[in-house]
């Protein structure tokens, strides 16, 4: 249950000047969906801070729709990540830290708050 995978688009390393290297064994980014996949070719090990956590971590390179950044159920297991949706907050490691709400138009084109 849950992303198997961490990553960063390739827009973002860019941006934020993050070195990448190819992949010797490609894999395949499945989204759930039959016949929605994407093969990785490029990754990246870089710092990821968050109140609590400081480390450097392996993140695949991928283009998310919508997302800068996908963390996944390993790295939020290792840093005990809590959404807290009643009070909009992401927990990591027993640190709170107000989630920052989004706008997006959904497919419908109808706006949505996140």
């Amino acid at each position: 249950m849950g992303s198997t995978t961490s990553g960063i688009t390739p827009a973002f390393t860019q941006v934020a000047d993050i070195p990448v290297f190819p992949l010797t064994n490609p894999h395949i980014l499945q989204l759930g969906m039959i016949g929605s996949q994407s093969t990785i070719n490029y990754g990246t090990e870089t710092r990821v801070k968050a109140p609590s956590a400081d480390k450097i971590v392996y993140l695949d390179i991928a283009n998310f729709d919508h997302y800068d950044m996908i963390i996944g159920t390993l790295y939020m297991r290792q840093n005990s990540v809590l959404l807290d949706f009643l009070n909009d907050q992401v927990i990591v490691n027993g640190v709170a830290t107000p989630a920052t709400p989004i706008e997006l138009l959904d497919t419908d084109r109808c706006l949505c708050r996140y």
